[in-house]
Protein backbone atom coordinates (compact mmCIF):
# COMPACT_ATOMS: atom_id res chain seq x y z
CA UNK A 1 0.00 0.00 0.00
CA UNK A 2 1.35 3.22 -0.89
CA UNK A 3 0.23 6.29 1.24
CA UNK A 4 0.49 9.52 -0.14
CA UNK A 5 1.19 11.07 3.51
CA UNK A 6 -0.30 14.93 3.09
CA UNK A 7 -2.44 17.04 5.78
CA UNK A 8 -5.77 15.59 4.10
CA UNK A 9 -4.64 12.52 4.25
CA UNK A 10 -3.68 13.07 8.02
CA UNK A 11 -7.04 13.66 9.28
CA UNK A 12 -9.06 11.32 6.82
CA UNK A 13 -10.92 8.69 9.02
CA UNK A 14 -10.90 6.19 6.01
CA UNK A 15 -7.45 6.93 5.35
CA UNK A 16 -6.73 5.59 9.34
CA UNK A 17 -9.16 2.80 8.99
CA UNK A 18 -7.86 1.41 5.38
CA UNK A 19 -4.19 2.23 6.58
CA UNK A 20 -5.58 0.20 9.86
CA UNK A 21 -7.15 -2.79 7.74
CA UNK A 22 -3.48 -3.28 5.89
CA UNK A 23 -1.57 -3.58 9.41
CA UNK A 24 -4.53 -6.01 10.22
CA UNK A 25 -3.49 -7.86 6.39
CA UNK A 26 0.16 -8.26 6.58
CA UNK A 27 0.02 -5.49 3.58
CA UNK A 28 3.43 -3.81 3.79
CA UNK A 29 2.73 0.50 3.57
CA UNK A 30 4.39 2.87 2.13
CA UNK A 31 4.41 6.09 3.38
CA UNK A 32 5.01 8.78 1.23
CA UNK A 33 5.37 12.12 3.15
CA UNK A 34 4.22 15.26 0.73
CA UNK A 35 3.68 17.71 3.78
CA UNK A 36 5.57 18.41 6.60
CA UNK A 37 3.44 17.26 9.22
CA UNK A 38 3.44 14.80 12.12
CA UNK A 39 1.71 11.67 11.71
CA UNK A 40 -1.38 11.92 14.15
CA UNK A 41 -1.52 9.44 17.03
CA UNK A 42 -3.40 6.73 15.41
CA UNK A 43 -1.67 6.99 12.15
CA UNK A 44 1.48 6.81 13.88
CA UNK A 45 1.02 3.61 15.51
CA UNK A 46 -0.04 1.68 12.36
CA UNK A 47 3.29 3.25 10.76
CA UNK A 48 5.85 2.93 13.39
CA UNK A 49 7.27 0.14 11.58
CA UNK A 50 7.44 1.98 8.01
CA UNK A 51 10.04 3.78 6.67
CA UNK A 52 8.61 6.75 5.81
CA UNK A 53 9.86 7.78 2.27
CA UNK A 54 9.76 12.02 2.08
CA UNK A 55 9.28 13.94 -0.66
CA UNK A 56 9.97 17.56 1.40
CA UNK A 57 12.70 19.33 -0.66
CA UNK A 58 13.56 19.56 -4.01
CA UNK A 59 14.56 17.95 -6.56
CA UNK A 60 11.19 15.74 -6.71
CA UNK A 61 12.25 13.75 -9.24
CA UNK A 62 14.79 12.21 -7.43
CA UNK A 63 12.10 11.49 -4.52
CA UNK A 64 9.51 9.62 -6.94
CA UNK A 65 12.41 7.85 -8.37
CA UNK A 66 13.15 6.58 -5.02
CA UNK A 67 9.47 5.70 -4.69
CA UNK A 68 9.41 3.76 -8.24
CA UNK A 69 12.02 1.97 -6.92
CA UNK A 70 10.98 0.55 -3.74
CA UNK A 71 7.81 -0.06 -5.04
CA UNK A 72 9.19 -2.17 -7.86
CA UNK A 73 11.00 -4.10 -5.43
CA UNK A 74 8.22 -4.94 -3.62
CA UNK A 75 6.07 -5.68 -6.38
CA UNK A 76 9.05 -8.60 -7.45
CA UNK A 77 8.73 -10.06 -4.29
CA UNK A 78 5.27 -10.59 -4.64
CA UNK A 79 5.17 -11.50 -7.54
CA UNK A 80 8.15 -14.51 -7.02
CA UNK A 81 5.84 -15.10 -4.33
CA UNK A 82 2.42 -15.47 -5.86
CA UNK A 83 1.18 -19.18 -5.84
CA UNK A 84 -2.15 -20.44 -8.53
CA UNK A 85 -3.93 -22.98 -7.07
CA UNK A 86 -6.58 -25.15 -8.88
CA UNK A 87 -10.29 -23.66 -7.69
CA UNK A 88 -13.33 -25.15 -7.51
CA UNK A 89 -17.16 -23.90 -7.34
CA UNK A 90 -17.67 -25.50 -4.02
CA UNK A 91 -18.76 -24.09 -0.77
CA UNK A 92 -15.83 -23.00 1.44
CA UNK A 93 -15.17 -24.28 4.46
CA UNK A 94 -16.20 -22.25 7.63
CA UNK A 95 -13.42 -20.43 9.20
CA UNK A 96 -13.08 -18.77 12.89
CA UNK A 97 -12.42 -14.86 13.08
CA UNK A 98 -9.46 -13.27 12.79
CA UNK A 99 -8.38 -10.91 15.32
CA UNK A 100 -7.22 -7.15 14.37
CA UNK A 101 -4.78 -4.41 15.48
CA UNK A 102 -6.15 -1.32 16.46
CA UNK A 103 -4.65 2.12 17.07
CA UNK A 104 -2.11 2.79 19.75
CA UNK A 105 -4.87 4.64 21.78
CA UNK A 106 -7.51 1.82 22.58
CA UNK A 107 -9.68 0.96 19.74
CA UNK A 108 -11.05 -1.46 17.66
CA UNK A 109 -12.10 -5.27 15.85
CA UNK A 110 -13.52 -7.48 12.59
CA UNK A 111 -15.60 -10.52 11.59
CA UNK A 112 -16.43 -14.75 12.00
CA UNK A 113 -17.68 -17.11 9.92
CA UNK A 114 -20.51 -19.34 10.13
CA UNK A 115 -21.33 -23.28 8.31
CA UNK A 116 -20.93 -23.18 5.02
CA UNK A 117 -19.15 -19.65 4.49
CA UNK A 118 -16.23 -17.54 4.79
CA UNK A 119 -16.57 -14.73 6.23
CA UNK A 120 -13.67 -12.17 7.01
CA UNK A 121 -11.14 -12.65 9.71
CA UNK A 122 -12.02 -10.71 12.86
CA UNK A 123 -10.69 -7.98 13.76
CA UNK A 124 -6.98 -8.56 16.08
CA UNK A 125 -6.88 -7.54 19.24
CA UNK A 126 -5.87 -3.79 20.17
CA UNK A 127 -2.46 -2.50 19.25
CA UNK A 128 -0.04 -0.94 21.95
CA UNK A 129 -0.13 2.22 23.02
CA UNK A 130 2.37 4.42 21.25
CA UNK A 131 4.16 5.86 24.39
CA UNK A 132 2.99 9.50 25.68
CA UNK A 133 5.39 12.13 26.30
CA UNK A 134 4.39 14.06 28.90
CA UNK A 135 3.24 17.17 26.90
CA UNK A 136 0.62 14.69 25.65
CA UNK A 137 -0.33 13.72 22.06
CA UNK A 138 -2.42 15.90 20.11
CA UNK A 139 -1.92 16.19 16.32
CA UNK A 140 -0.70 19.56 14.68
CA UNK A 141 -2.91 21.66 13.06
CA UNK A 142 -3.31 21.07 8.96
CA UNK A 143 -0.89 22.66 6.83
CA UNK A 144 -0.97 22.98 3.08
CA UNK A 145 2.28 22.83 1.62
CA UNK A 146 2.39 20.94 -1.51
CA UNK A 147 0.54 21.09 -4.90
CA UNK A 148 -1.73 19.06 -6.75
CA UNK A 149 0.52 18.75 -9.49
CA UNK A 150 2.88 16.42 -7.34
CA UNK A 151 -0.09 14.14 -6.09
CA UNK A 152 -0.65 13.68 -9.29
CA UNK A 153 3.06 12.68 -10.49
CA UNK A 154 3.49 10.10 -7.77
CA UNK A 155 0.11 8.76 -8.70
CA UNK A 156 1.07 8.49 -12.54
CA UNK A 157 4.03 6.36 -10.98
CA UNK A 158 2.16 4.50 -9.29
CA UNK A 159 -0.34 3.42 -11.92
CA UNK A 160 2.81 2.79 -14.15
CA UNK A 161 4.09 0.45 -11.79
CA UNK A 162 0.88 -1.35 -9.90
CA UNK A 163 -1.18 -1.64 -13.42
CA UNK A 164 -3.70 1.42 -12.72
CA UNK A 165 -5.09 0.57 -9.51
CA UNK A 166 -4.79 4.18 -7.80
CA UNK A 167 -6.53 6.02 -5.01
CA UNK A 168 -6.89 9.42 -3.84
CA UNK A 169 -4.26 10.00 -1.30
CA UNK A 170 -4.16 5.75 -0.74
CA UNK A 171 -3.00 3.64 -3.33
CA UNK A 172 -2.79 -0.43 -2.35
CA UNK A 173 -2.69 -3.05 -4.90
CA UNK A 174 0.83 -4.52 -5.20
CA UNK A 175 0.64 -6.82 -2.44
CA UNK A 176 -3.34 -7.55 -2.30
CA UNK A 177 -2.68 -10.33 -4.74
CA UNK A 178 -0.66 -12.68 -1.56
CA UNK A 179 -2.70 -11.24 1.40
CA UNK A 180 -6.11 -11.99 0.83
CA UNK A 181 -5.45 -15.42 2.51
CA UNK A 182 -4.14 -13.57 5.66
CA UNK A 183 -7.46 -11.47 5.07
CA UNK A 184 -9.69 -14.24 5.10
CA UNK A 185 -8.72 -16.79 7.29
CA UNK A 186 -9.73 -18.06 10.22
CA UNK A 187 -8.54 -15.95 13.36
CA UNK A 188 -4.87 -17.36 13.64
CA UNK A 189 -3.09 -13.86 14.80
CA UNK A 190 -4.84 -11.85 17.08
CA UNK A 191 -5.51 -8.31 16.94
CA UNK A 192 -3.00 -6.54 18.83
CA UNK A 193 -4.48 -5.18 22.38
CA UNK A 194 -1.02 -4.48 23.34
CA UNK A 195 -0.98 -1.47 25.08
CA UNK A 196 2.02 -0.27 23.89
CA UNK A 197 1.90 2.84 25.93
CA UNK A 198 5.46 3.95 27.51
CA UNK A 199 3.99 6.68 29.57
CA UNK A 200 5.90 10.19 30.10
CA UNK A 201 6.53 10.43 33.90
CA UNK A 202 4.08 13.49 33.78
CA UNK A 203 0.88 14.16 31.77
CA UNK A 204 0.00 18.15 30.82
CA UNK A 205 -2.77 19.32 32.26
CA UNK A 206 -6.11 19.53 30.89
CA UNK A 207 -6.31 22.34 27.57
CA UNK A 208 -7.32 25.77 28.05
CA UNK A 209 -10.00 27.16 25.65
CA UNK A 210 -7.88 30.35 25.07
CA UNK A 211 -4.03 30.10 23.93
CA UNK A 212 -2.50 32.77 24.20
CA UNK A 213 -1.43 34.51 20.84
CA UNK A 214 1.43 37.30 21.77
CA UNK A 215 5.11 37.09 21.21
CA UNK A 216 6.39 36.36 25.13
CA UNK A 217 9.45 38.54 25.87
CA UNK A 218 10.17 36.91 29.20
CA UNK A 219 10.83 33.15 29.94
CA UNK A 220 7.97 32.67 32.18
CA UNK A 221 5.66 33.72 29.17
CA UNK A 222 7.33 32.09 26.38
CA UNK A 223 7.05 28.55 28.91
CA UNK A 224 3.33 29.54 29.53
CA UNK A 225 2.38 30.51 25.63
CA UNK A 226 4.72 27.29 24.76
CA UNK A 227 2.32 25.00 27.24
CA UNK A 228 -0.83 26.38 25.96
CA UNK A 229 0.27 25.90 22.47
CA UNK A 230 1.02 22.59 23.54
CA UNK A 231 -1.78 21.93 25.05
CA UNK A 232 -3.93 22.93 22.07
CA UNK A 233 -2.06 20.11 19.86
CA UNK A 234 0.02 22.50 18.00
CA UNK A 235 3.50 21.70 18.40
CA UNK A 236 4.82 23.83 15.34
CA UNK A 237 4.06 26.98 17.87
CA UNK A 238 4.92 25.37 21.15
CA UNK A 239 8.50 24.92 19.39
CA UNK A 240 8.69 28.52 18.45
CA UNK A 241 7.86 29.37 22.03
CA UNK A 242 10.37 27.13 24.45
CA UNK A 243 12.98 28.23 21.85
CA UNK A 244 12.27 31.99 23.00
CA UNK A 245 12.92 30.41 25.96
CA UNK A 246 16.05 28.54 25.48
CA UNK A 247 17.24 31.15 23.51
CA UNK A 248 16.51 33.80 26.46
CA UNK A 249 17.81 31.16 29.51
CA UNK A 250 20.06 28.61 27.83
CA UNK A 251 20.60 26.68 30.80
CA UNK A 252 16.47 25.94 31.36
CA UNK A 253 16.28 22.45 31.47
CA UNK A 254 12.48 22.46 31.36
CA UNK A 255 12.34 24.56 28.29
CA UNK A 256 15.18 22.18 26.51
CA UNK A 257 12.47 19.13 27.65
CA UNK A 258 9.24 20.62 26.62
CA UNK A 259 10.95 21.32 23.36
CA UNK A 260 12.06 17.88 22.92
CA UNK A 261 8.47 16.79 23.54
CA UNK A 262 6.91 18.74 20.93
CA UNK A 263 9.43 17.39 18.59
CA UNK A 264 8.45 13.75 19.49
CA UNK A 265 5.31 14.92 18.71
CA UNK A 266 6.40 16.01 15.45
CA UNK A 267 8.16 12.74 14.92
CA UNK A 268 11.52 14.84 14.39
CA UNK A 269 12.85 12.21 16.46
CA UNK A 270 16.62 13.04 15.74
CA UNK A 271 15.95 16.90 17.13
CA UNK A 272 14.07 14.99 20.30
CA UNK A 273 16.93 13.81 21.35
CA UNK A 274 19.36 16.59 21.02
CA UNK A 275 16.73 18.71 23.18
CA UNK A 276 16.55 15.33 25.98
CA UNK A 277 20.12 14.64 25.73
CA UNK A 278 20.80 18.95 26.81
CA UNK A 279 17.95 18.97 29.06
CA UNK A 280 19.91 15.86 30.97
CA UNK A 281 22.99 17.53 30.78
CA UNK A 282 21.62 20.71 32.60
CA UNK A 283 19.37 18.02 35.14
CA UNK A 284 21.12 14.75 35.55
CA UNK A 285 18.73 13.52 37.95
CA UNK A 286 15.57 14.09 36.52
CA UNK A 287 14.00 10.99 36.17
CA UNK A 288 11.07 12.26 33.64
CA UNK A 289 13.85 13.02 30.83
CA UNK A 290 15.33 9.97 30.68
CA UNK A 291 11.52 7.97 31.00
CA UNK A 292 11.12 10.32 27.85
CA UNK A 293 14.00 10.04 26.29
CA UNK A 294 13.58 6.64 26.13
CA UNK A 295 10.43 6.85 24.88
CA UNK A 296 12.40 8.16 21.97
CA UNK A 297 14.77 5.83 21.40
CA UNK A 298 11.69 3.02 21.62
CA UNK A 299 9.89 4.49 18.70
CA UNK A 300 13.60 4.87 16.63
CA UNK A 301 13.78 1.20 17.40
CA UNK A 302 16.24 1.66 19.57
CA UNK A 303 15.15 -1.12 22.21
CA UNK A 304 18.76 -1.10 24.15
CA UNK A 305 19.06 2.62 24.48
CA UNK A 306 15.32 2.53 25.68
CA UNK A 307 16.01 0.16 28.34
CA UNK A 308 18.64 1.49 29.45
CA UNK A 309 17.14 4.85 29.90
CA UNK A 310 13.65 3.53 31.65
CA UNK A 311 16.32 1.30 33.86
CA UNK A 312 18.25 5.04 34.46
CA UNK A 313 14.76 6.69 35.51
CA UNK A 314 13.78 3.56 37.81
CA UNK A 315 17.77 4.02 39.51
CA UNK A 316 16.71 7.87 39.74
CA UNK A 317 12.81 6.59 41.68
CA UNK A 318 10.50 8.07 38.33
CA UNK A 319 6.95 6.52 38.71
CA UNK A 320 8.02 2.42 38.68
CA UNK A 321 4.45 1.79 37.51
CA UNK A 322 5.35 3.57 33.97
CA UNK A 323 9.04 2.85 33.93
CA UNK A 324 8.17 -0.58 34.08
CA UNK A 325 5.44 -1.02 31.66
CA UNK A 326 7.65 1.03 28.94
CA UNK A 327 10.35 -1.16 29.93
CA UNK A 328 8.05 -4.09 28.99
CA UNK A 329 7.25 -2.67 26.07
CA UNK A 330 10.97 -2.19 24.99
CA UNK A 331 11.89 -6.03 25.57
CA UNK A 332 8.15 -7.03 23.90
CA UNK A 333 9.39 -5.32 21.04
CA UNK A 334 13.01 -6.72 21.22
CA UNK A 335 11.30 -10.32 21.42
CA UNK A 336 12.16 -10.57 25.34
CA UNK A 337 9.18 -12.35 26.13
CA UNK A 338 10.51 -13.30 29.66
CA UNK A 339 12.05 -10.02 30.57
CA UNK A 340 8.99 -8.50 29.19
CA UNK A 341 6.28 -10.39 31.60
CA UNK A 342 8.55 -9.79 34.41
CA UNK A 343 8.65 -5.74 33.92
CA UNK A 344 4.58 -6.22 33.54
CA UNK A 345 4.83 -7.63 36.86
CA UNK A 346 6.70 -5.10 38.23
CA UNK A 347 4.74 -2.38 36.68
CA UNK A 348 1.66 -3.87 38.63
CA UNK A 349 3.35 -4.28 41.79
CA UNK A 350 4.52 -0.72 41.82
CA UNK A 351 0.83 0.81 40.99
CA UNK A 352 -1.55 -2.16 41.72
CA UNK A 353 -4.49 0.55 39.70
CA UNK A 354 -2.55 0.88 36.87
CA UNK A 355 -4.05 -0.72 33.72
CA UNK A 356 -2.07 -1.03 31.08
CA UNK A 357 0.42 -3.64 31.99
CA UNK A 358 -2.59 -5.78 32.23
CA UNK A 359 -3.77 -5.21 29.28
CA UNK A 360 -0.30 -5.19 27.36
CA UNK A 361 0.24 -8.40 29.13
CA UNK A 362 -2.89 -9.78 27.94
CA UNK A 363 -1.80 -9.07 24.35
CA UNK A 364 1.58 -11.42 24.64
CA UNK A 365 -0.28 -14.28 26.25
CA UNK A 366 -3.03 -13.69 23.38
CA UNK A 367 -0.10 -14.22 20.69
CA UNK A 368 1.40 -16.50 22.60
CA UNK A 369 -2.74 -18.05 22.19
CA UNK A 370 -2.79 -18.40 25.98
CA UNK A 371 -6.40 -17.17 25.89
CA UNK A 372 -7.45 -18.09 29.50
CA UNK A 373 -4.55 -15.77 30.69
CA UNK A 374 -5.31 -13.35 27.97
CA UNK A 375 -9.00 -12.95 29.75
CA UNK A 376 -7.61 -12.86 32.89
CA UNK A 377 -5.42 -10.07 32.29
CA UNK A 378 -8.32 -8.10 30.21
CA UNK A 379 -10.49 -8.65 32.85
CA UNK A 380 -7.98 -6.97 35.57
CA UNK A 381 -7.99 -4.41 33.25
CA UNK A 382 -11.35 -3.58 32.76
CA UNK A 383 -11.55 -3.75 36.63
CA UNK A 384 -9.38 -0.97 36.76
CA UNK A 385 -10.52 0.92 34.48
CA UNK A 386 -14.48 0.48 33.35
CA UNK A 387 -14.04 2.47 30.02
CA UNK A 388 -11.13 0.76 28.85
CA UNK A 389 -12.97 -0.15 25.34
CA UNK A 390 -10.12 -1.77 23.50
CA UNK A 391 -9.95 -4.35 26.68
CA UNK A 392 -13.16 -5.50 26.03
CA UNK A 393 -12.66 -5.84 22.67
CA UNK A 394 -9.41 -7.96 22.77
CA UNK A 395 -11.45 -10.29 25.77
CA UNK A 396 -14.36 -10.46 23.33
CA UNK A 397 -11.50 -11.52 20.45
CA UNK A 398 -10.30 -14.22 23.15
CA UNK A 399 -13.94 -15.42 23.82
CA UNK A 400 -14.89 -15.57 20.41
CA UNK A 401 -11.54 -17.40 19.62
CA UNK A 402 -12.30 -20.07 21.16
CA UNK A 403 -16.10 -20.45 19.88
CA UNK A 404 -18.04 -18.76 23.07
CA UNK A 405 -20.07 -16.34 20.71
CA UNK A 406 -22.33 -15.05 23.56
CA UNK A 407 -19.34 -13.81 25.70
CA UNK A 408 -17.67 -12.21 23.18
CA UNK A 409 -21.18 -10.56 22.16
CA UNK A 410 -21.30 -9.18 25.62
CA UNK A 411 -17.80 -7.96 25.10
CA UNK A 412 -18.09 -6.75 21.74
CA UNK A 413 -21.39 -4.63 22.77
CA UNK A 414 -19.78 -3.15 26.24
CA UNK A 415 -16.94 -2.39 23.71
CA UNK A 416 -19.40 -0.46 21.33
CA UNK A 417 -21.42 1.13 24.45
CA UNK A 418 -18.34 2.60 25.50
CA UNK A 419 -17.20 3.47 22.10
CA UNK A 420 -20.24 3.59 19.55
CA UNK A 421 -18.18 4.12 16.66
CA UNK A 422 -16.17 1.17 16.87
CA UNK A 423 -17.12 -0.18 13.51
CA UNK A 424 -14.56 -3.27 14.04
CA UNK A 425 -16.60 -4.32 17.26
CA UNK A 426 -19.97 -4.05 14.94
CA UNK A 427 -18.43 -6.14 12.17
CA UNK A 428 -17.30 -8.86 14.82
CA UNK A 429 -20.02 -8.97 16.55
CA UNK A 430 -21.83 -9.77 13.50
CA UNK A 431 -19.38 -12.40 12.94
CA UNK A 432 -20.86 -14.29 16.11
CA UNK A 433 -23.65 -13.66 15.51
CA UNK A 434 -23.46 -15.25 12.07
CA UNK A 435 -21.79 -18.34 13.97
CA UNK A 436 -24.74 -18.53 16.20
CA UNK A 437 -26.91 -18.53 13.13
CA UNK A 438 -28.82 -15.33 14.43
CA UNK A 439 -28.55 -13.98 10.37
CA UNK A 440 -30.90 -11.00 10.71
CA UNK A 441 -28.63 -9.73 14.27
CA UNK A 442 -25.90 -10.44 12.15
CA UNK A 443 -27.17 -8.22 9.43
CA UNK A 444 -28.25 -5.36 11.81
CA UNK A 445 -24.95 -5.06 13.03
CA UNK A 446 -23.49 -4.78 9.64
CA UNK A 447 -26.37 -2.35 8.65
CA UNK A 448 -24.91 -0.55 11.31
CA UNK A 449 -21.57 -0.86 10.25
CA UNK A 450 -22.13 0.81 6.91
CA UNK A 451 -24.38 3.08 8.19
CA UNK A 452 -21.46 4.86 10.29
CA UNK A 453 -18.84 4.33 7.08
CA UNK A 454 -20.21 3.95 4.14
CA UNK A 455 -16.81 2.91 2.75
CA UNK A 456 -16.24 -0.54 5.47
CA UNK A 457 -15.38 -2.78 2.93
CA UNK A 458 -15.73 -6.00 5.91
CA UNK A 459 -18.90 -5.02 6.23
CA UNK A 460 -20.51 -5.54 2.98
CA UNK A 461 -18.38 -8.72 2.43
CA UNK A 462 -19.72 -9.84 5.47
CA UNK A 463 -23.33 -8.75 4.96
CA UNK A 464 -23.28 -10.40 1.38
CA UNK A 465 -22.40 -14.05 3.11
CA UNK A 466 -25.10 -13.13 5.93
CA UNK A 467 -27.77 -12.40 2.62
CA UNK A 468 -26.48 -16.06 0.74
CA UNK A 469 -27.37 -17.48 3.68
CA UNK A 470 -30.71 -16.87 3.67
CA UNK A 471 -30.84 -17.69 0.01
CA UNK A 472 -30.99 -13.72 -0.78
CA UNK A 473 -28.48 -13.93 -3.59
CA UNK A 474 -29.15 -10.67 -5.40
CA UNK A 475 -28.54 -8.66 -2.19
CA UNK A 476 -25.81 -11.06 -1.89
CA UNK A 477 -24.51 -9.98 -5.15
CA UNK A 478 -24.97 -6.15 -4.71
CA UNK A 479 -22.91 -6.49 -1.30
CA UNK A 480 -20.09 -8.25 -3.32
CA UNK A 481 -20.33 -5.79 -6.14
CA UNK A 482 -20.23 -2.90 -3.64
CA UNK A 483 -17.04 -4.71 -1.46
CA UNK A 484 -15.33 -5.40 -5.17
CA UNK A 485 -15.55 -1.58 -6.06
CA UNK A 486 -14.55 -0.63 -2.66
CA UNK A 487 -11.30 -3.00 -3.55
CA UNK A 488 -10.87 -4.86 -6.92
CA UNK A 489 -8.25 -7.38 -6.05
CA UNK A 490 -10.67 -8.34 -2.91
CA UNK A 491 -10.15 -12.02 -4.20
CA UNK A 492 -12.67 -13.64 -1.45
CA UNK A 493 -15.68 -11.29 -3.20
CA UNK A 494 -15.07 -12.64 -6.09
CA UNK A 495 -15.03 -16.15 -5.43
CA UNK A 496 -18.34 -15.94 -3.28
CA UNK A 497 -19.96 -13.64 -6.09
CA UNK A 498 -19.09 -16.22 -7.92
CA UNK A 499 -20.89 -19.25 -5.78
CA UNK A 500 -23.94 -16.35 -5.63
CA UNK A 501 -24.08 -16.88 -9.31
CA UNK A 502 -23.52 -20.52 -9.53
CA UNK A 503 -26.81 -21.23 -7.07
CA UNK A 504 -28.30 -18.52 -9.93
CA UNK A 505 -27.57 -21.32 -12.57
CA UNK A 506 -25.38 -17.98 -14.30
CA UNK A 507 -22.83 -20.36 -14.87
CA UNK A 508 -20.91 -17.99 -17.56
CA UNK A 509 -20.48 -15.39 -14.68
CA UNK A 510 -19.41 -18.04 -12.11
CA UNK A 511 -16.81 -19.18 -13.94
CA UNK A 512 -15.34 -15.64 -14.57
CA UNK A 513 -15.53 -15.08 -11.20
CA UNK A 514 -13.73 -18.14 -10.20
CA UNK A 515 -11.19 -17.66 -13.01
CA UNK A 516 -10.57 -14.39 -11.48
CA UNK A 517 -10.44 -15.54 -7.90
CA UNK A 518 -7.58 -17.90 -9.22
CA UNK A 519 -5.69 -15.56 -10.49
CA UNK A 520 -5.60 -13.33 -7.26
CA UNK A 521 -4.90 -16.33 -5.43
CA UNK A 522 -7.91 -17.49 -3.71
CA UNK A 523 -8.90 -21.40 -3.99
CA UNK A 524 -11.66 -23.24 -2.44
CA UNK A 525 -9.02 -24.37 0.24
CA UNK A 526 -8.48 -21.49 1.45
Amino acid sequence: MLLIFSSNANRSEQVTRDVQRAVQNGIPIIPFRIEDVPPARTLDCYLDSSRWLDALTPPFEQHLRELASTIQILLDRAGANQKHAVIGPQTPTPQLPQPVPVSGIRTEALPSPGPGTDPSPAVLPQLPISPVSGAGAANLPVKRTRSTALILTISAVVFLLVGGLAGFGLIAAFVMSQTHKKEHLAAKSPRLSITHTPFSAFRSPPQDKQVPRSSPTDVASAMASGLAHEREGDYQAAVIDYSVAVRLDPKNSEAYSKRASCYKGLAQYGRALDDYNRAISLQPDNPNNYNDRGIVYWKEKDYDSAIADYNHALRLNGNAGRAYNNLGLAYYDKGDVEQSLDAYQKSMQADPKYADPYYNRGILHFYQKEYSAAISDYTAAVERDVRYANAYYNRALCYQTLGDSQRAIADYSIAIEINDNFLDAYNNRGLCYLSLKEIDQAIADYNEAIRRDANYLLAYYNRGLAFAQKGQLNDAINDYDTALQLNPSYGRAYYHRGLAYQREGQGDRANADFAQARRLGVTSNN
